[in-house]
């Protein structure tokens, strides 16, 4: 049974997880390119529901690659200096290691919700979403 018409063709509710699974992969092995595939899907799509959640994902995801990308990037960069490499590994390495377990978790906890619950949305970013969008 479909959940709904989407411009794709797939099924409402797996285009929904779609959009979280992919964001998750490009944040985590492309570094700052999180918010690209909630982004063109949102230009895409025509099913506002499934628009909805590839915005989320493309600011949630967005941000969270953005920011373990500039992580990393400081990290690299001061870890040239050698009285500051071990702190640096260790702090900034630490920072990383909890925006990468952030984002695994919290695209696991999307995918269920969405999947479940369709019109699932996050506290914060569904209030800045109302918002802009």
């Amino acid at each position: 049974m479909r959940s709904g018409a989407t411009t794709l063709g797939l099924d409402e509710r797996l285009e929904r997880v779609l959009v979280y699974a992919v964001s998750l992969l490009l944040s985590l092995f492309l570094l700052p390119l999180g918010w690209l595939p909630g982004l063109i899907l949102y230009f895409v799509e025509k099913n506002r529901n499934v628009r909805m959640h590839s915005l989320q994902a493309s600011l949630v995801f967005g941000v969270l690659s953005i920011l373990f990308f500039l992580v990393n990037l400081v990290k690299g960069l001061l870890g040239w200096i050698p009285l500051l490499h071990i702190l640096t590994n260790l702090g900034l390495g630490l920072l990383a290691s909890a925006i990468w377990w952030v984002m695994v978790i919290l695209a696991i906890y999307l995918i269920i919700m969405v999947w479940f619950r369709p019109n699932y949305r996050l506290p914060f970013v569904s209030r800045f979403l109302d918002r802009w969008a």
